[in-house]
């Protein structure tokens, strides 16, 4: 694939993202000084202004479904022309029912406009460069929300003009998309986790993830208000706003140096200590008048708001098993947006209560609460090694893409894998020799592909596993583990087909495929132990060795929560079992080759199933 073909959707996806990001920002300035201007009472507003994220968590709940039954080019342009319609409408007729419906029908198509446009990202993007395709997708994101609050100075907000510039911007998104190519990616499903599960996973990160929705929201919603009040005009009122929200840019990356070289909850507790002081002093600043401070003071609070999301997630990836990555950063993301409903309705009450000072009080409680929920958490929970610990990865609660965090285990199914997919079933169709042919071809210019392609493969008969063995051994040495394992897990007699030649043959590497085959298929690695041991007793000793290599290999790749409940023993204890029942004098032999490896990794003993007292019995009795 040419590098203008990778790039030109990319390219057309952030045109697009900046034009509905920048009308999004200004829209969220502009309602809140507009509700304000027409003395609508402030409890209302902090209702009209949480429906906002009542429609964003239903959107973010709704998007793949919606995705799946009319695809991304109609969804995108639904969502787009319904924001703009919904803007329009506030726009033409201030009625605060009216605006509250319109306010949920924003939340609900910036939700599903941004899980279109992030699976769009993902379709034109690779495992190796998905990270920095994310990376730059929320740097779009937070610098359009930026820009778009400066909006505010081009028109009085009791005029329609801004809400028509809102309108004509959510319209003009909708263009770009439109020159992608009209392939439809596959919509990935999993099972959700449910809010208990979440909670007991990560207590810490539950928590933060809600706090983070609840003052993010006080900030973004209710602080303009605040502002407004105190005698700030429009351009200040851009400004103040647009620091904020530079401070959520900046700050990510210092933030996310320190939780990847510290340990994360002791880097959490210091921002939240450092971003109760900026509450602090910001409230002071403000009634001393000092504008400049003000800027700072506004800059540092909001990037550590805007950086607890992405730690959260960080703390509760740290605790859950790769394959719950997807959905934990789902429910993460229904977390924040429920305390985004709440966060402007409660900042409204308590100023309708205790007045305009008392919403810095408000904020001051929720940061000190968060403070003391993690000295707590820390005391009844022993952290995370820093070297065991997930990388934090930088995120905005307006994207709801999963499959783009590079954390998260990665789903072939790109705009370019998909064309070579279908010429490889065209292939297939030929013959087997047409089929490895092809893909001998893609292994020198996409040998990540090989795999993926193999799975895709309707039925395992309709090509030689023998033959593309050979031709991988040749063209993808280092992709000939995985294949086999593929091939074990796809069709066990076409396994069991391969391993036969394996053992006849003996190509080079035959072993550490025959290794990987057993550790591939708990069920029936058995069964190929036992053929092992019965026609092949002289191998015994290679093949443990390269059995015992693989298990370590696995076990010190693998992310610390993986390691905790992985059962990576049964290939090696199945071994075991068998050799005493069938070939014991080989017993003590392999049971030597277990121990060398134990003390030369450094392992528990029950990394292999075999408790060190037996270990010692075995080899000294060679039974």
């Amino acid at each position: 694939m040419s590098a203008m073909a990778a790039i030109r959707p990319l390219i057309l996806l952030c045109i697009s993202s900046f034009f509905l990001m920048i009308s999004h920002g200004l829209s969220g300035l502009l309602l809140p000084v507009r509700l304000a201007d027409e003395s609508v009472d402030v409890q209302s507003i902090g209702v009209i202004l949480s429906l906002y994220s009542v429609g964003f968590l239903l959107g973010a709940i709704w998007a793949k479904k919606i995705l799946r039954r009319i695809g991304l080019v109609r969804t995108f342009a639904m969502c787009g022309s319904l924001a703009a319609t919904a803007i329009l409408i506030m726009g033409l007729d201030f009625n605060t029912y009216v605006w509250s419906v319109m306010r949920a029908v924003m939340g609900f198509c910036i939700a599903c406009a941004m899980g279109t446009l992030d699976t769009w990202y993902n379709s034109v993007s690779t495992e190796s460069n998905r990270g920095k395709v994310l990376a730059v997708n929320q740097v779009v994101i937070l610098a359009a929300i930026t820009l778009g609050q400066f909006g505010l100075v081009l028109a009085p907000p009791s005029e329609a003009t801004l809400f028509i510039i809102c309108g004509l911007l959510f319209s003009i998104s909708i263009s770009p998309v439109v020159f992608i190519s009209h392939f439809e990616p596959k919509i990935e499903t999993f099972t959700p986790i449910s809010y208990r599960e979440l909670f007991l996973l990560s207590p810490l990160g539950f928590v933060a993830c809600f706090l983070c929705g609840v003052l993010y929201s006080i900030v973004m919603n209710i602080l303009p208000l605040y502002a407004n009040d105190v005698g700030m005009d429009k351009l200040q009122i851009s400004m103040f706003m647009g620091a904020a929200t530079a401070g959520g840019i900046i700050l990510q990356l210092p933030i996310g140096y320190l939780s990847d070289r510290f340990e994360r909850r002791k880097v959490i507790l210091s921002v939240c200590c450092i971003l109760l002081l900026s509450t602090l002093f910001l409230a002071f600043s403000l009634s001393q008048s000092t504008f400049i401070l003000s800027l700072v003071l506004v800059a540092i609070m909001m990037g550590i708001i805007a950086c607890l999301y992405p730690l959260s997630i960080s703390e509760t990836f740290d605790r859950a098993l790769k394959t719950q990555l997807v959905p934990v950063l789902s429910g993460l993301l229904c977390v924040y947006a429920v305390g985004c409903i709440v966060g402007p309705y409660s900042g409204s009450l308590v100023i309708k209560t205790w007045g305009n000072d008392a919403l810095f009080s408000l904020l001051t409680v929720l940061e000190f609460g968060l403070v003391i929920f993690i000295l707590y958490r820390m005391s009844v929970r022993q952290a995370r090694p820093v070297e065991d610990q997930e990388q934090f990865v930088m995120h905005t609660p307006s994207s709801i893409s999963e499959e783009l965090d590079p954390r998260v285990e990665y789903q072939e199914h790109s705009i370019f894998f998909e064309r070579a997919s279908e010429q490889f079933l065209v292939y297939l169709e030929r013959g087997s020799c047409d089929a490895i042919r092809y893909l001998k071809t893609l292994s020198q210019v996409q040998p990540e592909w090989l795999i993926p392609l193999i799975k895709r493969v309707p039925d395992l008969n309709k090509i030689d596993v023998i033959a593309l063995y050979r031709s991988l051994s040749l063209s993808a040495p280092e992709r000939l583990d995985e294949y086999v394992s593929v091939v074990s897990e796809l069709d066990y007699q076409q396994a069991e087909k391969l391993a036969e030649w394996l053992f006849d043959k003996e190509p080079e590497g035959a072993y550490a495929s025959l290794a990987a085959m057993t550790t591939a298929n708990d069920n029936e690695s058995i069964g190929m132990i036992e053929t092992l041991v019965e026609s092949h007793p002289e191998k015994l000793s290679e093949f443990t060795q390269q059995l015992v290599d693989n298990v370590v290999e696995s076990t010190e790749s693998m992310r610390a929560a993986d390691r905790e409940a992985a059962d990576m023993n049964h290939a090696v204890a199945d071994l075991l079992s068998t050799v005493e029942q069938s070939a014991p004098e080989h017993t003590q032999e392999l049971v030597a080759i277990i121990e060398e490896a134990i003390a030369e990794h450094e392992l528990d003993s029950s990394v292999f199933d075999l408790p060190n007292e037996e270990i010692d019995n075995k080899a000294g009795t060679g039974s």
